[in-house]
Formats: structure tokens, sequence, C-alpha cells
């Protein structure tokens, strides 16, 4: 388990307040961090990280102690075991792409460099700077760098909320695939419940601070879930449900959404994650 106690003082809208969260994590899990702007998401990605200390607090991964404010226990970032992504990527604009991810790597013939280039489809990319990638690629260069840390905690501070609809969908697909093929103790900041619902297994919500509700999403959400993508060919919406038709390659799949979670229209094209189980 990963154990997280924080608690101090933050300067919110209304004015000051505790942050203040007790949460256990399952190691190798993926979990939903949501909650409006300026609720605390990102100072507790950088407690974890090691970037804000709190006043009071404990951090124990494993039988790993990163943090324990009592015994004056405070490990520098660097020696924790933590990836971190952001909305901006970060990339160094000198180096190539299989140089940002190099340099992340315990050194540069480090096999998981060629595996995780391969994994995001960036093989072919490898040689190319920054500047010259759209997107949706630096963010997969940003996500493979710091997974060649070989972390034990991810951390994904609102990573895709930039990119468009289609190319979000399509990362989130690979993040879980990532997450299923490494194991990493994940945690992913997003503004968007819907997309949080569609890969983490468990959701934590924070309002000003304060610990709103943790709870495990449904089996649609799970990271065994499988990632189709199709057309929207038609919206018909009954007693509060709307019941959408997607249109696949080979088949129509039948999608039964809450109304006022339906962001989608006839025509776009969209990705479904399926729970193999129950097909």
């Amino acid at each position: 388990m990963l154990q997280l106690r924080a608690r101090m003082m933050l300067h919110f809208a209304n004015g000051p307040a505790p942050l203040h969260v007790e949460v256990e994590l399952k190691t190798g899990s993926l979990t939903g961090l949501f909650g409006p702007s300026g609720a605390g998401k990102t100072t507790l990605l950088r407690i974890l990280a090691g970037l804000t200390k709190p006043e009071q607090g404990l951090i124990q991964i494993e039988n790993q102690l990163w943090l324990d404010t009592e015994k004056r226990i405070d490990l520098p970032t660097q020696q924790r075991k933590v990836g971190m992504v952001f909305q901006d990527a970060a990339l160094f604009p000198n180096m190539t792409v299989r140089q940002n991810v190099q340099y992340a790597a315990q050194n540069r013939r480090d096999p998981i460099v060629d595996e995780l280039l391969e994994l995001v489809g960036l093989t072919s990319l490898a040689d190319r700077k920054p500047a010259t990638l759209s997107g949706g690629q630096r963010q997969r260069v940003a996500l493979i760098r710091a997974l060649a840390r070989r972390p034990q905690v991810l951390l994904l501070d609102e990573p895709f909320s930039a990119l468009d609809r289609n190319t979000r969908d399509h990362l989130l697909a690979e993040l879980v695939n990532l997450h299923r093929r490494f194991g990493t103790t994940t945690v992913l900041v997003s503004h968007q419940l819907d997309e949080i619902q569609r890969v983490a297994d468990q959701v934590i919500e924070l309002k000003q601070g304060q610990l709103y509700s943790v709870g495990k999403t449904n089996r649609f959400s799970s990271v065994s879930s499988k990632y189709v993508s199709g057309n929207v060919t038609s919206i018909r919406v009954e007693a509060g449900r709307a019941q959408v038709q997607v249109r696949l390659d080979a088949a129509i799949l039948a999608v039964e959404i809450p109304v006022d979670a339906l962001k989608w229209r006839v025509g776009d094209a969209v990705s479904v994650a399926i729970d193999p189980d129950s097909l």
C-alpha cells in the first residue's frame, strides 16, 4: 500500500483553509484525482513528489518511508522513485526524442528506452526534435520519459488537457496499456470526471483541500477494459439516459450514458472502453 497523510494551510479563492488528506492507495493501482481548479490537487502531487513539504505528513510506500514529519524524515525528490508528467511536456528542446527518454533512464543503453518507444509508436520519430512533433506526440514522449526512470509512483497532472478529444482518448488508452505493462502506482489528475472513470480503479475528489469522496469505479472503468474506436451514428434520449449507437469496422455497438455526461454528437469519432468479459 501507499499511505498518504498530509495537512497544511493553503490559500483558496474563499480565503485560507487546511489541506487535510488521509488516503491509502493499493500498490499498482491507477487512482483518479478529481476536483475544481484550486482544490489542492497539484499540491497533493507535489507533496508526493517531495517538491512541497506539508506541516504534518506521512508518506509510506510498502516498507519505505518517504516522509514522516514527526520523525523528521523527508527524502528529497531525487531519492523518491517518482515519475511526473505535466500539461506542458517540458521536453529538452535541444535533444532528440530518444535522448529525452535516455536522459531519464538508468543508462543510455537501457533496453527500456527502445521498448517504450515501440510501445507508443515513436520508434520512427526517435531522431526528431520536440519542436517537430505534434502535441500528442510530445506528451507521449513525456509519458515514456517518466516511465524510463522505472518509478514506483507515476504522477500525472492533467497531462492531456490541452489536447483535442480524439487525441486525449487515444493517449488515455495508451496510458492504460502502459500502466498494465509496468504496474506502476499511478495518480492521474483531471478536470474531466468521465475520463478518470474510464481508466481509474478508484476516484478521489478534492474540494477546497478536503477529501470529498473516495470510491471505486465500475467494471467498465477498470484497467482490464479494452478500447474500440468508431463513429456515433445515432443518439436517442429517454428517461434521463442517452442510447448511443457507435459503428465499428464490422459491427454496431449500443452504449447507454447518463444525459448529463453525454458530450458526443452524431458523426463524432469516439473511443469506447469495453469490458471483454461482458461480450
